[in-house]
């Protein structure tokens, strides 16, 4: 599983959005996302990433 920025959907996608961010999930990745939360977080030196905590 990786998360990664992406043009377009594939037809097998599921589309979620939260807070005005839309989040692609392929098919065969949906069962990692069971039971978490995706959040952004800054680091000290400005940039940022996304983690995935469990709920």
């Amino acid at each position: 599983m990786r998360l990664a920025l992406e043009e377009s959907a594939l037809e097998s996608d599921e589309i979620t959005e939260e807070s005005g961010i839309s989040f692609l999930v392929n098919e065969r990745d949906k069962v990692y996302f069971n039971n978490v939360k995706i959040d952004y977080t800054k680091s000290l030196f400005g940039g940022g990433q996304f983690i995935i905590l469990k709920v």
